[in-house]
């Protein structure tokens, strides 16, 4: 999971050319009194994971993801950079030094850049015009709407990239990875395959491209028509939220946005992580209607408002059959509520 100030991390990253180590939440008191830009010494004692070191900081030890070269025995000159909603230092000098720090520096620049640029869209919108239900004149079946969403949401670009890791493990057809779009640049060649060669039959990791280089009006190594869709990508790992907006079945527009609860903003009596999301429709005979829904490993709680009084009391009759289909699924409604917004 990425630390909460992603964005302000990466912009430290990108002026120094080198890289953050993330500290404990909960450190010790002698280190949680550190300011910024305080330098430490520390001993590498131990792996105890992978990426994860025992580390004595200020005669403390102390768990620390570290660079993967870093190794039992290295000394390291630590500054902080952060001290909320973690501690995060940045790695000024080690006795083990990255082989490739300006690699390092220049991803950073490039997505501190992406991170500073006005977010073009702030929602991700549906790709191509066909409705998710294309059956115009057919009631939708539940089980393949859901499927069909879930389709639509993981074919929108935000998740190529762990896509394309499926697609090397064999995981994920090559004809998988081409309806997203990354790969549908009208005149360009798709980032798929390198130019000049067939697209694999196979997934293999021995494929791989460079993004179409953009013109001269951004100087940045991504395609200009995927700029909007990288910082939605950057966006939805900071805030932990995105928002589609497509048709879920001809001429019916709808908002979705999911939001999931990181782990390190759960509050400490609260032992399980939540998941919330919501829907906006404006139906052609119930009217205006948004759906909250909660999830958690307790069940599920619902809200529902609904503009038109007919709309609300049709809701309310059909709350038991509801509380029943879900009971059936395994999913118990821990608590429902349908008003006027």
């Amino acid at each position: 999971m990425l630390p909460a100030n992603l964005i302000s991390a990466l912009r430290v990253l990108s002026r120094s050319d080198k890289p953050l180590v993330a500290g404990a939440t909960d450190a010790p008191a002698a280190i949680a009194k550190v300011e910024l830009g305080q330098k430490l010494q520390a001993s590498v004692q131990s792996e105890i994971g992978q990426g994860i070191f025992k580390v004595q900081i200020a005669g403390q030890s102390i768990q620390m993801r570290l660079p993967e070269n870093i190794k039992s025995g290295d000394v390291l000159e630590l500054e902080v950079i952060a001290t909320q909603p973690r501690i995060t230092f940045r790695m000024a000098a080690s006795t083990n030094p990255l082989s490739t720090p300006e690699q390092i520096g220049g991803t950073a620049r490039l997505l501190s850049n992406l991170t500073e640029r006005p977010l073009e869209r702030p929602v991700v919108q549906q790709l191509g015009s066909k409705a998710v239900w294309p059956a115009e004149q057919q009631v939708p079946d539940t089980k393949q709407l859901a499927g069909a969403l879930r389709e639509a949401l993981a074919n929108s670009g935000l998740f190529y990239e762990s896509h394309q890791a499926q697609w090397v493990r064999g995981e994920r057809s090559t004809a998988q990875l081409l309806v997203e779009p990354q790969n549908q640049l009208t005149g360009k060649q798709s980032i798929l395959t390198e130019p000049n060669q067939p697209s694999p039959q196979e997934p293999t990791t021995t494929q791989s491209s460079q993004p179409t280089k953009v013109s001269g009006d951004t100087g940045l190594p991504i395609a200009k028509e995927l700029l909007p869709l990288v910082q939605q990508q950057l966006h939805t790992l900071e805030t932990h939220q995105l928002t589609w907006i497509g048709q879920v079945w001809p001429g019916q527009e709808m908002q979705w946005e999911i939001q999931g609860q990181p782990e390190h903003q759960a509050p400490r009596q609260q032992s399980e992580r939540e998941w919330s999301t919501e829907m906006e429709l404006a139906l052609p005979r119930l009217g205006d209607v948004h759906a909250r829904l909660v999830f958690a490993e307790s069940g599920l709680r619902m809200t529902l408002h609904a503009a038109d009084a007919g709309t609300i009391e049709l809701f309310n009759r059909a709350l038991p059959q509801l509380r029943n289909a879900l009971a059936d699924a395994g999913i118990p409604l821990t608590s429902a509520l349908v008003e006027k917004p």
